[in-house]
């Protein structure tokens, strides 16, 4: 049984928080960076509870949560990399001159605040209680509230518990971590509308990070939500690439599309292409693929009939017809890949087509001209990604389509499938809304740091007095922007 956390007791660790946060404002960030490392350290000792424990909560192979815990502890690190390196403060000084009135400016970022961060289900350590939002943020400088997801209550305990240790081995304030549990929508209101809490990140559906985002725009303060929801992930694909690789290309579209049950939000769940020769001997190819599709068991029984739901309401729309679905008989909670065919212009009119239908389910969108594949991507609403199955011929006579999809996506891919995201500089995992709600920010790779820093100028203040990264001396030895050059050194050594 999951407790529900009081409200009393959501009080006094939002208290603690803010307190904490006075003391991370006051950490270096080689101190916050050796904290990360330790995390990491700390996560990667765990034994086989926490991989037995979250097969069980999750229903994820072992093969691919041990792959998860890697990358979670891979996380950590590489973003306690990018802290320790000062690239996040962007530390700007203007010295004082003659000719300018203000004198002496200094500027760099510091932590925004208490950070209340959501649990998401289909990755139990990478995206939920020890996933990246809570690395960034504490990688901020920011007190981390996390409200664990209830699909894996245990599994986030235990990575909770992980964290708490490091807190208490490095003798810093309980309220740099804390950790709440519910099943109520109650819990996530109370947090992100009281006065203390200074930014929230989300990982799930489109109407719970809606919520939490239209929450935080009433409060007396506004504060950003960081809200990853959802997306269709279009594949557009043209025709001399289906002709030279129609079956090869829906061999790759059906692994893309039946990975991890399709439970990932850069799941390819459109596929449009011009009617005719080449895109039925794709379909052909894609029949035969997603038929002999073993389903397996879902994240958890909720997402299961969601998942049923949806995709029998999108199935029976007007002009949809069912292509392809698997023929083994399904048990419990496992989800069975369903692809159907529509035309444009139903796809086009009907709204309910263009909505993430979270499972192995897709829609082959039919165009009878290639002005029809335009007019999709007119329409299209905001995605995380989109992916142009193409040849290098097929981008040269479509530069106009291409130029609009640049306006619809994070993550542009060319060939490929979008399925699975790499932890990199790089790397931009958010788009432009609904498929989150600031598509200017990442939630993957070390920039995701960037939500959680807001800058603070410094004008006329005495050396002794400012924070590290803006002394003369450059204690922490990092690249600064002096009077609009970059600079590693010692100002004193270059003034004397």
């Amino acid at each position: 049984m999951i407790v529900e956390t009081s409200k009393e007791n959501m009080e006094i660790r939002i208290q603690r928080a803010t307190e904490a946060y006075q003391f991370l404002k006051n950490t270096t960030i080689k101190e916050r960076a050796a904290f990360m490392n330790a995390v990491a350290d700390q996560i990667e000792a765990l034994g086989e509870e926490l991989l037995t424990t979250a097969h069980a909560e999750t229903s994820l192979p072992l093969a691919r949560l041990t792959g998860e815990k890697a990358r979670t502890t891979g996380q950590w690190r590489a973003y306690a990399k990018a802290v320790a390196s000062g690239i996040y403060g962007e530390p700007r000084i203007d010295l004082s001159k003659a000719d300018k009135q203000k004198g002496d400016l200094r500027k760099y970022n510091i932590g925004i605040g208490p950070v209340v961060v959501f649990g998401a289900s289909n990755f139990p350590f990478a995206f939920s209680t020890a996933g990246g939002d809570t690395a960034s943020a504490i990688g901020a400088g920011c007190p981390v509230i996390v409200k664990a997801h209830p699909a894996h209550p245990q599994t986030s305990q235990i990575m909770a518990d992980a964290i708490t240790a490091v807190v208490e081995q490095f003798g810093w304030p309980e309220g740099v971590f804390s950790h709440i549990t519910g099943v109520s929508h109650e819990i996530g209101t109370y947090l992100t509308q009281h006065k203390d809490i200074l930014a929230v990140a989300f990982t799930g559906s489109f109407g719970g990070g809606k919520a939490l985002f239209d929450i935080a725009n009433r409060r007396e303060n506004p504060i950003p939500v960081f809200a990853e929801m959802g997306s269709i992930n279009p594949v557009f694909a043209f025709e001399h690439i289906l002709e030279n690789k129609a079956e090869e290309l829906a061999k790759e579209y059906a692994s893309s599309l039946t990975l991890g049950v399709g439970q990932f939000c850069t799941n390819p769940g459109v596929f449009v292409a011009l009617k005719g020769e080449n895109l039925t001997r794709f379909i052909a190819a894609l029949k035969n693929e997603i038929q002999e599709i073993n389903p397996v068991n879902m994240l958890h029984k909720g997402i299961f009939e969601n998942f049923e739901k949806l995709k029998s309401i999108a199935a029976v729309q007007p002009g949809v017809e069912v292509i392809a679905e698997a023929t083994t008989e399904v048990n419990q909670w496992e989800g069975r890949a369903m692809v159907t065919e529509t035309t444009a212009q139903y796809f086009i009119q009907n709204s309910i087509l263009s909505e993430e239908v979270f499972g192995p389910f897709g829609i082959i969108v039919a165009c009878e001209t290639p002005e029809e594949i335009l007019q999709i991507a007119q329409a299209l609403k905001g995605q995380l990604t989109i992916t142009v199955a193409a040849t290098d011929e097929d981008v040269r006579l479509n530069i106009k389509l291409i130029d609009i999809l640049k306006d619809k996506c994070g993550r542009l891919l060319f060939n490929g499938m979008p399925t699975g995201v790499e932890v990199v500089y790089a790397m931009q995992h958010g788009g432009p809304f609904p498929s989150t709600t600031d598509s200017r920010f990442t939630s993957v790779g070390p920039d995701a740091v960037k939500r959680f820093v807001r800058p603070i100028s410094f004008q006329n203040w005495p050396d002794e007095f400012l924070p590290e990264e803006l002394k003369d001396e450059n204690p922490l030895q990092i690249r600064r922007i002096v009077d609009g050059e970059v600079n590693s050194g010692s100002l004193k050594l270059q003034t004397t």
